[in-house]
């Protein structure tokens, strides 16, 4: 199921993402099983654990160009301008994807990390936590609604 779901969310990512942009959507094996060991925790529908892994892919690939921008790095002004593009991709995606509520709760953790980058710590940071942590809320948020009803 794993394989089925990343092949779907890239398929979607694809459908969404400009092709002028000339990225390519390669997540790495590793990263999406962190989020996929989170997915399995939780009882989702099945779209919207493609919706969610595809904004995890997005804000790891927008992560990996950034750091990817070292001074005089033949590669440096595209990096930057994919980065950029992918978050601004995130947005647009998350929006489509009704998952206002995650971009949201993430939006001060993105922003801490884009700081920290900005000042040269370019400590790895996983968006994985962040969504299991949004999960989880949303799960204990839902649980008390069922029971004041």
């Amino acid at each position: 199921m794993n394989k089925q779901l990343i092949e779907d969310t890239l398929r979607l990512l694809h459908t969404e993402m400009s092709p002028i942009a000339g990225i390519e959507l390669e997540p790495s094996p590793a990263a999406c099983e962190l989020l996929l060991s989170v997915l399995e925790r939780h009882d989702l529908e099945y779209n919207r654990k493609v919706n969610l892994l595809g904004i995890y892919t997005i804000l790891t690939l927008a992560a990996e160009r950034h750091m990817e921008c070292i001074p005089h790095h033949p590669d440096l002004t595209r990096n930057i301008l994919d980065g950029d593009y992918l978050y601004s991709f995130y947005l647009q995606f998350a929006v489509k994807c009704r998952e206002l509520d995650l971009v949201a709760y993430l939006a001060p953790s993105i922003k801490k990390m884009q700081i920290r980058r900005s000042n040269g710590d370019f400590a790895e940071q996983d968006p994985a936590a962040g969504i299991e942590q949004f999960l989880i809320q949303e799960c204990r948020q839902r649980s008390r609604t069922s029971k004041a009803i």
